[in-house]
């Protein structure tokens, strides 16, 4: 039966078990993923914290700075299969992060993004680390399940995704014109994700807001 959490710390004593069974001097690698817009990242700096909190040295991973160059990602030609493949550069992050991290334990690298809204470069120097959060979409792939040693599917319908990221300030595109992003590629590429690699079924445990479970249970009341 699959182990649905609600909240941080319910997530953290799963995650701090799962760290004092480990057995080995290298991090457990932890995917948390969901939708665009879905609360990932919320979640995953509150169970950072928990844990740290618990004397546990964490590192977070967004896959958000592996994104692929704005043309690449929000091509006008794209199909929602294409964004799924391209918009994330995820196979490079498994060869420069996951792998590395998984083999030996510890990694130094960095990624600069050029081409995108946000310019930057992200630098990674990850050693004696307990735990590796990797917080992103699309990560529930058949090809890197074999790579987390736990994963949680973060729950979210989509009018809640579009109205967070609606609100996100990095994103400078007029309402319309996320609008017709959200529509034409991010949801269909999530229901795309969805359909193809069942997320939800290949993760360990999900996450439910306790606030969308309570509005769940109010519509079945009315």
């Amino acid at each position: 039966m699959k182990i649905v959490f609600n909240d941080a710390d319910q997530i953290k004593s799963m995650l701090r078990d799962l760290h004092i069974e480990k057995g080995s001097n290298k991090a457990k690698i932890v995917a948390i993923s969901g939708i665009e817009g879905g609360g990932k990242r919320e979640l995953t700096e509150k169970v950072a914290d928990a844990l740290r909190l618990a004397g546990i040295s964490v590192a977070i991973v967004h896959t958000v700075d592996w994104e692929a160059a704005q043309n690449v990602r929000f091509n006008v030609m794209n199909s929602p299969q294409e964004y799924y493949l391209n918009a994330y550069r995820l196979d490079d992050m498994v060869e420069q992060l996951i792998l590395p991290l998984k083999l030996f334990g510890k990694v130094k690298t960095s990624v600069t993004l050029k081409n995108v809204l946000n310019p930057r470069t992200t630098h990674y120097n990850l050693e004696n680390i307990d735990i590796i959060l990797i917080e992103g979409v699309y990560l529930l792939q058949s090809a890197y399940l074999a790579l987390y040693d736990y994963t949680i599917w973060v729950k979210s319908d989509f009018d809640a995704a579009f109205a967070r990221l609606n609100n996100q300030f990095e994103i400078q595109q007029s309402h319309q014109t996320l609008l017709s992003l959200f529509e034409g590629l991010i949801k269909p590429a999530a229901q795309y994700h969805i359909y193809t690699d069942d997320p939800q079924g290949n993760a360990k445990s999900v996450y439910i807001e306790q606030e969308n479970n309570d509005n769940a249970a109010k519509s079945e009341n009315e």
